[in-house]
């Protein structure tokens, strides 16, 4: 039997889907365990929980219905949270995503354990129709910020948001330059040849990613060029009521204006194939993961002047960025690059990916978490072992 001092810290990470943490989180789980320590991961079951599993990370399901309101379905949400921290007795908790952040903290709060909001976007947190559901939400917010120890955010402007609404004070704030890209994983295989013009658009299907705007200027673009080729990649979420229909997806490759490529596990031999990477999202992104993976694989991009895009781009050095929901931009821009010599986007995407390596490498990300855990872990550990 271990003995108290030989006990290793245990690190909860808790999101609303084991997806989100496998594609954003893993790097961040394998420097803790490097570190020593040990981590489990608190969400729901998808198709990603058991790649979590085969990396040897402790899992814990909970159920969370992102999109419910009914406020017997968000008790039990609580109560949930707070028997699963009496059950596992986790050192400290980051919390992502809104309810985890809300219910979480709370939860932690109950059961003494310390704790950490990561706001990774807003979403739609402002946009709820109903105003009562909008006030009340914002209002477990603040509670839930004011018993974390820190709330962190992935962009200015998303601090300023919760700043200017009285959420959370500005010193118990910080900013987290992205969750982080690992530049060896997300790297060019070779040099990119632009032979075929190849636009791809990823991410999740909801229109809010600009998924209609993309559509539409493919429409024009290839109206004028009609060899230049449009592709989708990315899952449906049909939980999600702003999800793009199946219908939607079916009726465009019928008339030939995109390619449906599925869904991936692995988006790198796409993105290699890629000429540009579009994503012309007015989504209220933390800081798109996509964008970054592109950059980091030497590919030219095409994004909104929107939060949490605009941040990966250098405008016309490693790609354009367009007005939100301009069509006319869109257009603009992807004839653009069309018209860009081979040369120069090679330039471009090299550019990119030197950008990801001095700004957004994932050991950067976890030179902030470690240190922050030295602060709220291993100096209370060793506080507890000069007292005994």
């Amino acid at each position: 039997m271990k003995s108290e001092k030989d006990k290793k810290n245990t690190i909860a990470l808790v999101a609303n889907t084991s997806w989100s943490v496998y594609n954003f989180r893993l790097g961040l789980i394998k420097a803790l365990l490097k570190e020593g320590y040990e981590v489990c991961v608190i969400a729901p079951k998808d198709s990603f929980t058991t790649k979590l599993v085969s990396e040897g990370i402790v899992f814990h399901e909970i159920s969370i219905n992102n999109y419910s309101t009914n406020p017997f379905s968000e008790i039990s949400i609580l109560w949930s949270f707070i028997k699963l921290y009496r059950k596992i007795k986790p050192d400290f908790i980051f919390h992502y995503t809104i309810k985890p952040n809300i219910y979480g903290s709370i939860a932690s709060w109950v059961n003494r354990t310390p704790s950490i909001i990561v706001t990774t976007g807003l979403g739609h947190l402002f946009q709820f129709r109903n105003l009562l559901v909008r006030w009340t939400t914002l209002f477990f917010y603040r509670f839930a910020a004011f018993l974390a120890k820190e709330v962190w955010f992935l962009n200015d402007n998303d601090r300023d948001i919760f700043l200017y609404k009285r959420i959370v004070g500005k010193g118990k704030t910080k900013i987290l330059k992205s969750e982080g890209i690992d530049t060896e994983w997300f790297k060019p295989q070779k040099e990119k040849k632009f032979y075929i013009e190849r636009f791809l658009f990823a991410g999740r299907l909801i229109w809010d990613k600009g998924v209609k705007e993309y559509v539409e200027a493919a429409r024009i673009i290839k109206e004028k060029y009609p060899k230049v080729k449009f592709e989708i990649l990315g899952f449906i979420d049909q939980s999600n009521p702003r999800s793009v229909p199946y219908s939607y997806i079916e009726k465009w490759q019928k008339k030939k204006v995109i390619k449906y490529l599925g869904e991936t596990t692995d988006i790198r031999p796409y993105i290699e194939k890629a000429t540009c990477l579009v994503f012309p999202s007015y989504y209220r992104e933390g800081v798109s993961r996509v964008l970054m993976e592109a950059a980091s694989m030497e590919t030219p991009i095409i994004t909104t002047d929107n939060v949490g895009c605009r941040e990966i781009v250098d405008h016309d050095r490693t790609g354009i960025i367009v007005e939100p929901g301009n069509i006319p931009s869109l257009v603009s821009a992807l004839e653009n690059i069309i018209n860009l010599d081979a040369d120069d986007k090679v330039i471009m995407g090299k550019l990119a990916r030197k950008k990801m390596i001095k700004q957004f490498t994932i050991e950067k990300i976890t030179a902030e978490y470690l240190t922050t855990l030295d602060r709220y872990v291993k100096n209370k550990s060793r506080a507890k072992e000069t007292v005994k």
